[in-house]
């Protein structure tokens, strides 16, 4: 069971790091991703710092569960 718990939290950070950095990329050429669009639609003030806590959690995360063997 610990080893499925840390596969879905690796899974997890994962997405969040890709989800995060594609949706800073196309935001650079003002495309959206459909996922994103209730975090875009508060506005630019708003969208930046939580796609940039997106990445870094993401990234975080995948760091501790590698590192913690």
């Amino acid at each position: 069971m610990e080893n499925r718990k840390r596969s879905l939290l690796l899974i997890l950070g994962f997405l969040l790091f890709v989800i995060g950095m594609i949706s800073l990329i196309l935001n650079l050429v003002s495309v959206r991703l459909t996922i994103m669009n209730p975090i875009d639609n508060l506005g630019f003030i708003w969208a930046i710092p939580i796609k940039l806590f997106m990445v870094i959690s993401g990234l975080i995360l995948v760091y501790v569960l590698q590192t913690n063997r």
